[in-house]
């Protein structure tokens, strides 16, 4: 007996294309995230995964309500789920804009398909452009979970991204295709010789996103997923907004395993190089490093030390009552923070280090006019906000005088920063959440 599901999953598959793992990556991820509302851009065989990843999505919260309810008796189930999921009915929608311009597609067939698997009530399919929909157009479809972004150029997806990352709910996720591509390089071996090679290298655009998520405060994770047996069509790149409930809570690695009762003396994972190998670009990362390096009790014990008087290892060990191995350890990681150096009297502070690491605010372009559409206002107020320090609290004084560095309509930069959330207000002063 066929299988209708499959039968329309290949009616619309294009056969070796590349959408086998993606098709049902982009299922699993729609159940397990549970999303609202979902946008694709650019139809196919996708839509119709992500219909079937809604209606899966769909009938175990029904049942997830069921065993809340008391309905059902689930005792392990029940276990694991949020009291949330019986609020209210889980009613998801999937919104798909594709003009049917590119030839060879199944864009045009994915409605009947849906239609014959009892989908459709789930879609909205928008015939058009996507770049000709206006602000209130997109705004109207309220905050989104699930983005998927299957059509169009590098450009296109930057242009895609800056359009709807702000309508991105916190939490939400963005999912691309193909974060790789092939490129031809040039190798030089030792005799000066070159060779142009094939390489599979990070998108432009890949490579422009994990720079910005390596800032502080970024926002956002970015994980690639690579499909190493392919050159073309490989892979997934998922963009996620930080909710915030996921904000540093500013404890260290050991405080937060001793509040949840684990007593070992465990060492926070050390995942990338040493830091005194990393490219220093700036005050921040030098900040960064500062930090991270006197998040532990023992290496600011031992910092200390070597600041009240410059002394050998075995010295700072002898008046702290610490073993030299710790103490050694404790120097290495200060050094690679640039906060001490070996001298030939011994470990010695470096002063330096405080001025390099000292915040340098940056000053976003001053535009003509305060955008008037409401999503391209919204890009420019996330520029404009990082003005402020968060969780610094300003009076409306100083506010102003930072606004007026942008524009010197300071009273509807505040207006605005505050009606997206952006500052809080309370009793005159204003914060950066």
């Amino acid at each position: 007996m066929t299988d209708p599901t499959s039968e329309a999953l290949t009616g619309l598959t294009r056969p070796g294309m590349g959408t086998e793992n993606a098709g049902p990556a982009l299922r699993a991820l729609t159940r397990m995230v549970r999303p609202r509302t979902v946008v694709e851009v650019g139809a196919g065989s996708s839509t119709l995964h992500l219909l079937l990843g809604l209606r899966d999505a769909r009938a175990e919260a029904a049942q997830d309500r069921c065993i809340i309810d008391g309905g059902t008796v689930a005792p392990e189930r029940a276990s694991v789920l949020h009291p949330r999921s019986a609020v209210a009915d889980y009613t998801p929608k999937l919104l798909v804009v594709d003009d049917i311009s590119v030839p060879g597609t199944s864009a045009d067939r994915v409605r009947e398909a849906a239609r014959d698997l009892a989908l459709d009530d789930m879609l909205t399919f928008i015939e058009r452009d996507f770049f000709a929909l206006t602000d209130e157009e997109l705004d109207g479809w309220g905050p989104l979970d699930l983005v998927w972004l299957d059509a169009g150029t590098q450009g296109d997806d930057a242009a895609f991204l800056t359009s709807l990352w702000p309508r991105v709910a916190p939490g939400g996720t963005i999912v691309l295709h193909e974060p790789y591509l092939a490129t031809t390089v040039e190798t030089s071996d030792q005799q000066g010789d070159t060779r142009v090679a094939a390489r599979i290298v990070p998108t432009p655009l890949l490579q422009e996103l994990r720079r910005q998520v390596a800032a502080p405060d970024s926002g956002m994770d970015v994980l690639a997923l690579n499909e190493p047996h392919k050159h073309r069509q490989t892979g997934l790149l998922l963009l996620r907004k930080h909710g915030a409930w996921e904000r540093d809570r500013g404890a260290s690695f050991a405080d937060e395993l001793r509040a949840l009762g684990e007593t070992g003396s465990a060492e926070p994972p050390r995942l990338g190089g040493p830091p005194h190998t990393r490219p220093r670009s700036g005050g921040e990362d030098r900040a960064d490093r500062v930090l991270a390096a006197l998040a532990d009790a023992t290496r600011r014990s031992v910092y200390s030390a070597v600041v009240l008087r410059p002394d050998t290892a075995q010295g700072v060990g002898e008046r702290l009552g610490m073993s030299s191995e710790r103490v050694v350890k404790a120097l290495g990681a200060l050094r690679g923070a640039g906060l001490v150096t070996h001298t030939q009297s011994g470990w010695a502070p470096v002063d330096d280090v405080w001025r390099e690491a000292s915040p340098r605010r940056s000053k976003p372009p001053a535009p003509a006019t305060i955008p008037v559409r409401r999503g391209k206002r919204r890009v420019f107020l996330e520029n404009v906000v990082q003005l402020f320090e968060p969780r610094r609290r300003y009076p409306e004084g100083a506010v102003n005088d930072l606004l007026r560095e942008v524009h010197p309509d300071v009273a509807a930069l505040r207006r605005y920063l505050v009606e997206e959330r952006l500052l809080a207000r309370a009793d005159g002063q204003y914060w950066r959440p």
